[in-house]
């Protein structure tokens, strides 16, 4: 953990030491801002779904400070409860839900927004965080300041500093291991085509965007992810399908289609095996899988 600053801009001051140089200062870094900030709350656990119900996926990082009530913030595939008094960040193109929540009333800030650089953060993939006072105090005046100037520079300004401060809370309170996280660039270029609309794109059309054979794509990002393409497109298909059933009012062989599968059986067995019932199943419970899939998957390990 940092060392305590102390408050008292005295003694800050008696400890700092007499220029040898008072020209020669300390250079500037490359300093990435973050950009397009939005600042919103929550108060009901049924909200935290909104705007749509299911695993949204976007290309926005989204900060959550769990300021009253715990809930269990499902990423990707992963379970992570978050306590009260906690904070998280969600990166681009991670699927996330909310589920659990220990009360239905909350208090839950939320903060997104877009990063040129996401490696920066990659210490704080799928890892809570305490809401320190200092972070605290920060979120405060980052609230503030979001509502007071909305068209100043300042909001992004006091989020880069808080997001300098939770670089350094991780870094030093939970060193993440060199292979944890995958390499983002090629996840985030594949989801990126992924998400441009109409029918899922296959293997082959992929590494043609890309610029690369298949072999190439199926190497590297086996390399950067941890996993093969195949399965991780398999999952866009199968996550792009619940929100088809749940909101949409095509057939299920339609979804099949259009998510990629080659017959309206091969779509069945890969969701039965994934969420433990029926597409047809799946629509008819508002979107909700076997409770017994949900168990298997919150003990696994991705």
């Amino acid at each position: 953990m940092p060392k305590a600053v102390p408050s008292d801009l005295k003694e800050l001051v008696s400890r700092l030491p007499q220029p040898m140089h008072q020209l020669l200062g300390r250079p500037a870094t490359t300093l990435v801002l973050p950009d397009n900030l939005v600042c919103f709350q929550r108060r009901a656990a049924d909200d935290l779904n909104k705007p749509r119900r299911g695993r949204a996926l976007h290309h926005r990082f989204v900060l959550i400070f769990a300021l009253r009530t715990t809930v269990t913030v499902c990423v990707d595939d992963r379970n992570l409860r978050l306590r009260e008094g906690e904070g998280l960040l969600v990166f681009p193109f991670q699927f996330h839900h909310y589920t659990e929540a220990e009360r239905a009333s909350l208090s839950w800030l939320f903060v997104t927004f877009e990063l040129a650089d996401a490696e920066a953060l990659s210490g704080l993939r799928y890892r809570p965080f305490p809401l320190t006072p200092a972070l605290r105090s920060l979120a405060a005046e980052l609230v503030a300041a979001y509502e007071e100037e909305r068209a100043a520079d300042l909001p992004v300004l006091l989020l880069a500093l808080l997001l300098a401060r939770l670089r350094r809370l991780r870094v030093s309170a939970h060193a993440a291991p060199a292979a944890a996280a995958p390499v983002p660039g090629l996840l985030m270029r594949v989801n990126q085509l992924v998400q441009r609309g109409g029918e899922m794109p296959g293997l082959k059309d992929l590494a043609k965007s890309l610029g690369i054979s298949p072999s190439h794509l199926r190497a590297r990002f086996r390399a950067s992810c941890g996993v093969s393409i195949g399965r991780h497109l398999r999952r866009l298909r199968l996550e792009q399908a619940c929100g088809l059933l749940r909101l949409g009012p095509q057939r299920v062989s339609e979804i099949a289609e259009h998510c990629g599968f080659s017959s309206i059986h091969a779509f069945s067995r890969a969701f039965r095996a994934a969420y433990g019932v029926s597409p047809l199943g799946y629509r008819h419970s508002g979107g909700k899988a076997s409770p017994r899939v949900r168990r298997i998957r919150s003990s696994a390990t991705p």
